[in-house]
């Protein structure tokens, strides 16, 4: 067994087990403690645990050996769970991420911060001294009629070894009724000399009165089941069914009416059941689809090459082959592509604790709305989404949303609003911060960009040119510099860092009313579909779903490159002017007409080449900082062809300077 493969992937459920804990608990936070919630944070705890048993990581063991305890205790419902409680379990929750952290590093047996962990311990031990005598649970209808269960509980010998103790449930069972009576079974451990301290010998039967129903009973073993022979029966049913009662002077064993050994109830099998069904989804190494996405590429490829030769061809069957071929190639790279796609919701599930923690460092009240969670975009992407949207984040919770005070005496609601949405759009994938806070100052960030000297007094700028001077390198108009901003860093590296992703990013922004970063981004960075141009000698590749329409530029078009299209003015630019490059003096000059977002434009080149599959490859290093270039791709001759970047070409100069 590769060891190793097995720790990777309990780093990846310790992960997915932490997330859920913390959105869990925003949730209780938000909308009040349930049981399902509270069954949640719990189960994360717990399997957290076991799993970290399993690789002898003490450190999280013990701790989360504390923390399930404190959750047993807000389970049974003795322990209220307050706005304290909340942040104290988040923040162990911080401390537990950190935790894995080293793990990850091979240091399972180095402490990230051992003040915050005597800290955290010292405040869960205090909420574990200050517990009362158990209750019963609050969900139990009062005044209900009590029945009377036989529970037992026979632990199997590795219990420990997953980093399980039964106690905690055994006190969770308790406090749901009144015990009866309770019966160890002291023939299964071994004497002293021959006992093993890893080795759990446990097996307990219990008479329990209780108003629970067999599901709550159950329910309160769940976690336990898989590692213990549990059985649940009403004393009653055992009674009717013995052939002969026994005398009240000689009342028989507990174990004798219901041995421990008997098989769980079909609640509990169901439950395991579903479990085996959910742990049939498996996951796929990134790495495996990078390589699966490299070999559709060479494909892709070689088919074009294949596609070349035919046309030189007279044999149909040749053709018709080639057809099939492509048709099979399109099939294979869309079902490849989609293994790289993952919904967005990986990114934005991290902001309703970021959303909660800088709101109260500043002393604001927010609520965070997100929509569009389940857009997917390509997996690559993703992982490079969440810096620069951390920074817009922190940015309009900063600079946008205003404080309470100042948002009552602007007329506006106390809470403030701040919205992450996602869509598609035209082939692109639009991500949306916005806030309804205070809105960009024009007129304050043109003054500052002077004083900077970013530009000079005497430059024209319209809004969004404005807009955009908040991207320059150590720009910033706070008056104050704090932990979250006003040292004029972020905003620039949020740009270079949408650019690199071949991505755009726009601000609509009304003053006193809120602002809208949006960010469009291609739905992956591997494969496009193309339509192939030619200037001279030079071939480029436009991306398809940007493509609107194909015609001749009238002869006598505008020399400002300005022309009417159907009544529409629209401007176009020449790529032989653009890059340089000798035109074919025989070919007429061609128009594509491209768009992104609401705005469209016109390239002027010689000739059509018709549509393609292009394998995106790297630019050149001499070429990465040409504007309107976004890579390149191998056509079917073996030559190059340049992919041209729609967004850089539609981003027409903003600033116009007097003479």
């Amino acid at each position: 067994m590769d060891i190793q493969a097995v720790r990777n992937v309990l780093l990846e459920e310790a992960r997915e087990l932490l997330a859920t804990y913390e959105h869990t608990l925003l949730d209780i936070e938000a909308q009040g403690l349930d049981g399902e919630r509270i069954n949640a944070i719990f189960r994360a705890a717990h399997t957290l645990k076991g799993s970290s048993g399993m690789f002898n990581l003490q450190r999280v063991v013990s701790f989360t050996h504390l923390l399930e305890s404190l959750l047993v205790r807000v389970r049974s419902g003795e322990q209220p769970m307050g706005g304290a409680l909340i942040s104290l379990l988040l923040r162990c929750g911080d401390y537990l991420s950190r935790l894995f952290d080293k793990v990850a590093e091979g240091l399972d047996d180095e402490d990230p911060d051992p003040a915050q962990r005597a800290e955290l311990i010292a405040a869960l031990e205090d909420y574990l001294g200050s517990v009362q005598a158990l209750k019963p649970l609050a969900g139990v209808p009062a005044g209900s009629e009590a029945q009377d269960w036989l529970i037992g509980i026979h632990c199997h010998p590795e219990l420990f070894h997953h980093g399980l103790d039964p106690l905690p449930f055994i006190q969770y069972l308790v406090g749901m009724g009144e015990l009866l009576e309770l019966a160890l079974d002291r023939e299964l451990i071994p004497s002293l000399e021959d006992i093993d301290p890893e080795t759990c010998y446990f097996k307990v039967d219990l008479l329990l009165r209780t108003t629970a129903s067999r599901e709550a009973l159950t329910q309160a073993l769940e976690f336990i089941q898989e590692d213990c022979d549990i059985s649940l029966e009403p004393l009653e049913a055992i009674v009717a069914e013995a052939p002969e009662a026994p005398e009240a002077s000689e009342p028989a064993p507990v174990e004798s009416a219901a041995p421990a050994s008997a098989p769980a109830a079909p609640a509990a099998s169901g439950e395991r059941a579903a479990r085996r069904d959910e742990q049939s989804m498996i996951k796929v190494d990134a790495r495996k689809l990078d390589q699966l996405i490299d070999a559709v590429g060479e494909l892709v490829t070689r088919s074009a090459r294949c596609r070349t030769l035919s046309l030189t061809s007279a044999r149909e069957t040749v053709e018709t082959f080639v057809e099939e071929v492509d048709g099979f190639i399109e099939q294979l790279r869309d079902r490849a592509l989609k293994l790289r796609m993952a919904p967005i919701n990986e990114v934005f599930q991290r902001f309703p604790r970021v959303v909660r923690d800088v709101a109260r460092d500043l002393g604001k009240d927010v609520e965070l709305q997100i929509r569009g969670a389940e857009t997917e975009l390509d997996k690559t992407l993703i992982d490079k989404l969440a810096d620069p949207l951390m920074h817009i984040v922190r940015n309009a919770l900063d600079h946008g949303i205003e404080p309470v005070e100042a948002r009552q005496a602007a007329g506006k609601p106390a809470r403030g609003r701040l919205l992450l949405n996602a869509y598609h759009e035209s082939g692109s994938v639009v991500i949306e911060v916005s806030d309804d806070g205070r809105g960009l100052n024009a007129a304050k960030i043109r003054a500052r960009a002077i004083e900077r000297g970013l530009i000079g007094a005497e430059t024209l700028l319209d809004e969004q040119g404005v807009f955009a001077m908040i991207f320059e390198a150590g720009f910033s108009t706070a008056e104050q510099v704090t932990d979250l901003s006003g040292r004029g860093v972020g905003m620039d590296v949020v740009r270079r860092s949408i650019e690199a992703m071949r991505g755009t990013l726009e601000i609509q922004s009304t003053l006193g009313q809120g602002t809208c970063f949006r960010i469009r981004l291609p739905l992956t960075l591997s494969i496009i579909d193309g339509f192939q141009v030619v200037v001279g000698e030079a071939h480029f590749v436009i991306p398809l779903e940007q493509v609107v329409e194909c015609l001749e530029l009238p002869a006598n078009a505008s020399a400002r490159q300005v022309m009417s299209l159907r009544g529409t003015p629209l401007s176009y630019v020449r790529l032989a002017e653009l890059f340089e490059l000798p035109r074919d003096p025989a070919a007429r000059e061609c128009l594509v007409v491209v768009q992104h977002g609401q705005q469209r434009t016109g390239i002027v080149v010689d000739r059509f080449a018709g549509e393609l599959q292009a394998v995106i490859k790297p630019l050149n290093p001499m070429l990465r900082n040409v504007p309107g270039l976004g890579g390149s791709t191998i056509l079917g001759d073996g030559r190059v062809a340049l992919i041209l970047d729609i967004n850089s070409l539609l981003a027409t100069p903003r600033r116009v300077e007097h003479a």
